[in-house]
This record gives C-alpha cells, structure tokens and sequence, in this order.
C-alpha cells in the first residue's frame, strides 16, 4: 500500500503547471459545491467553526479569498472562469457599507463598525485584479473608493509607531494595533491603482507604508515581524509567512514603477529568508532535520507567501523561489488533502490529530512534538465546545480550501 503514495509524491515533486492547474480546477469546483449556497447568495459552512458566524455564513475575509481564488482562477482559465468573476464579486456586497466605504467583517446592518483594514486592503487588490482581467469599470471605481474613503483613514501620521491600523471597532483594543497584515497590501493595493489616476500620490504612499516595514519591522534575518500591539505599541515577535510574503511582491511592483533597485534588492533578501531551512519561524522548528522542514503556519496564509515568491522568481529569474513555493505546494497536496477532496487548515501536522501526527512521524522519524490539537481545525457547534478539543469533530472550512486553490492557481501560470 506504500507504492502509490511514494508515486504520487514524487510526481508531486516535479509537478509542472498543468498539474498544478488540474488540481486548481477540481478543489475550485468542490470548494463552490461545498460551501456557496446559491439560494441566500452566501458562502456557508457545513457547521459552525471558527471563520463563520454560527451557520449563518462566513465572514469576510473567507469569502474574499473564495474570490480571490476565482479571480486567480481566470487569469488561467478565462473561457472557463471569467464569467464567475462577477457573480462571486455580487456576493460580497452584503457585507459592503456605503457610507463607511469598506467592508464589514460580517454582513452590513446599520451600526456595523466592524471592519478590518487588512481585509480591505485585499479587497482593493481583488478588485484591480479583477479588472485587469475583465475591464469593468465597477472593479476599479470600488477598489478606488475604498482606499481613498476607507483606507487612507487608518494610517497613523504621528510615525509613533506609524503604519496602518488593523481595524475599526470600538471598544476593541487589538483593533489599534499597527499591522503588517494591514500595511503591506495597503501598499500593493496603492500600485495596483497607481495607472488609473494619481501615480504619483498613490506611489508617495505605497513608498512610505513599505519605508514603514523595511525601517520599523525587520526582523534583522530577512524577515518581517507581525507588527506593534496596542496600547503601548510594542512589537509583536510573531513572524507569519504573508508578513514577509506580501511585501515581496508590494516592494517589487514598487521597484518596476519606481525603477528603484534598491527595493529589489530588498525583496531578494526577504525571499532568501523564506528559504532558509534554519530560519524558525518560517519553516517549522520542530522538525530537526531540514530537508524535512516546511512553512510552519496555514494554508490560508501561505498563498500569500507564494505569490511572492513566484513574483521574484519573474522578477530576477532564479528559479529557488518557485521551486520552494512548488515544494510548499506538494506538502499541501499531499499532507492536507483528506479523504473528501478537501483540504486542512495547519501546516504543522502535529496539531491536527492523530492520522496527521502519525504522517508527521514517518515523514520526520521523530517521535516528538506530540498532539496538540488546534481547535480551529475542529467543530464550534455549541453541543461540541463542552468536550475538550481533541474530541470535537474536525471540519472543513472556506479559508482553508479557498487559500489552497489560490495557491495551487498561482503555481498553473
């Protein structure tokens, strides 16, 4: 029973596009099935978790990157996916506040004040992205209007500590935390609109937000830092793959516009952090050999981080950029698909549950670390939070699938 498993691996290992973009195509499809019902216009979950409001729906974010996902989607396949571009888009606006001009983390009622500049600002990116495919003038006037009536807001001008807030709501403190997660694709966000009006103004701004994390939250080995916490602004020490993912590709679309190499280069050396086995966070420090060390965090992350690298790959043409991404995206295929199709949340196999641990000790020969089961991978039906978490049913997810085939659609072109 070893054989067909050691094949696929290792087919795997050597995937090229086209297989990259079969398995794109089917977990797109089976992520629309089972997840978007058409009937309320919503992406739902099976049961509650940790990304929905109860059975209601999912939040933001997870749409969003169901989105994104079919956005990717059609930039490889426009015959196929183009037209969904528009009918997935129709569904986020629900969630959009007029007068806020942003998105709510969970569906728009009057008194919502709960939006994230983080999700925002990948909303603006979604939209420039979607109109560069489609040419809809709607894409561009909303990814305008929200960085211009929402985003531009939440930068703190007093440079203490600086950088863009992480959200909106009152009463909330982490919600005045300066982020990464928030700042960085501000930044893309800013070039991405740069060609269709003010270049110079949105490039004064992308310049000072990726001036912002070079000066601020480099972590000295390449890598970028989480941010500063709220009230007292001290640094986060968490060191997430789209912290340094993100600003890859926001600080090499800054290089091409500006024709500054200086940010180029800057973007070479994070992404020769985001191969280096030793480095831990990033590849997860557990494991003690490193040829058996992967990204350490989520598949709804490191898509982030993928598309940074396969952009510095086109940017200088070495190809250990993508050939690490490919390598993350194997790992993916191979450790977090389930029986179902569909896919997991964690990268560290040990904090899923006892298959996984068990895949995690013949991959590695270690014994250790033992099961720590992450309880966003599990059920949050009210009649499961009474057990401890190790004995509450795992569950698909959105995020975890939507981020998954946005990976694998990065890897098809």
């Amino acid at each position: 029973m070893m054989l067909p498993v050691l094949v696929l691996s290792l087919a795997w290992f050597d995937a090229k596009p086209s297989v990259y973009r079969a398995e794109a195509a089917r977990l797109t499809t089976a992520m629309i099935q089972t997840f978007y019902d058409s009937k309320k216009t919503i992406w739902k979950p099976l049961v509650t978790s940790s990304e929905s409001v109860g059975r209601q729906g999912y939040t933001f974010w997870s749409s969003l990157l169901a989105w994104q996902a079919i956005i990717e989607a059609a930039k490889v396949d426009a015959k196929r996916w183009k037209p969904d571009v528009d009918k997935y888009f129709d569904t986020l606006e629900q969630y959009f506040d007029k007068h806020g001009h942003a998105y709510c983390a969970w569906t728009y009622f009057p008194g919502n004040d709960d939006q994230f500049y983080d999700d925002n600002t990948w909303a603006v990116i979604a939209c420039m992205e979607a109109y560069a495919i489609t040419g809809e003038p709607r894409f561009e006037a909303r990814g305008a209007e929200i960085f211009n009536g929402f985003v531009r807001g939440g930068w703190d001008n007093s440079d203490n500590p600086g950088g863009l807030r992480w959200g909106t709501k009152a009463g909330l403190q982490d919600r005045s935390d300066r982020t990464v997660s928030a700042t960085a694709p501000g930044a893309l966000a800013a070039l991405l609109l740069a060609p269709t009006g003010d270049r110079a103004g949105y490039e004064a701004w992308a310049k000072r937000a990726l001036d912002w994390i070079r000066t601020k939250l480099s972590a000295g080995n390449g890598l970028i830092y989480d941010g500063f916490r709220a009230p007292n602004f001290s640094r986060m020490p968490t060191i997430w793959t789209y912290n340094t993912g993100v600003p890859i590709r926001a600080a090499l679309e800054y290089a091409r516009q500006a024709k500054d190499e200086s940010y180029r280069k800057w973007a070479i050396a994070m992404g020769d952090a985001c191969v280096d086995r030793t480095q831990s966070p990033m590849f997860d420090g557990s494991v003690a050999d490193l040829s058996k060390r992967y990204w350490y965090d989520s598949t709804f992350f490191i898509h982030y981080l993928v598309d940074g690298m396969r952009e510095l790959t086109r940017a200088t043409g070495d190809q250990k950029y993508v050939n690490e991404a490919r390598r993350e995206a194997n790992y993916v295929k191979n450790q977090l698909r389930d029986e179902d199709g569909l896919y997991l949340r964690n990268m560290r196999l040990w904090m899923i549950d006892a298959k996984r641990l068990a895949a995690y000790q013949r991959l590695t020969s270690q014994s250790t670390p033992t099961l720590l089961p992450d309880a966003s991978e599990r059920s949050m039906e009210p009649t499961d939070m009474t057990k401890p978490v190790g004995q509450r049913p795992i569950v698909k997810t959105l995020l975890a699938n939507a981020g998954a085939a946005r990976m694998f659609w990065l890897l098809s072109h």
